[in-house]
């Protein structure tokens, strides 16, 4: 403690200090909370939808590609059967 300043000076610094630590804290403490509350479940369902949907196309694409080989094939023993009865 500097001799000009008198203890209840002193006492009132230190106070403020101690606030601007408290209030820094608290900050810190606000920010992780709201980080917390809008990282929750419902984004990740949103997200998995969407993604649900962009995938949509891939499986379509699949089923008309399995269709055309099953069709291929059927084809091909049809083919093969009227063949040998010749």
């Amino acid at each position: 403690m500097p001799a000009e300043q008198t203890k209840e000076e002193y006492c009132n610094e230190m106070q403020d200090k101690r606030l601007d630590d408290l209030e820094k804290k608290y900050d810190v403490i606000k920010d992780s909370l709201y980080r917390l509350e809008t990282n929750h479940l419902n984004h990740i369902e949103k997200d998995v939808a969407a993604t649900t949907k962009d995938v949509d196309w891939l499986k379509r694409f699949f089923w008309i590609i399995a269709t055309a080989s099953i069709g291929g094939l059927v084809t091909a023993v049809l083919n093969l059967i009227l063949v040998m009865k010749q």
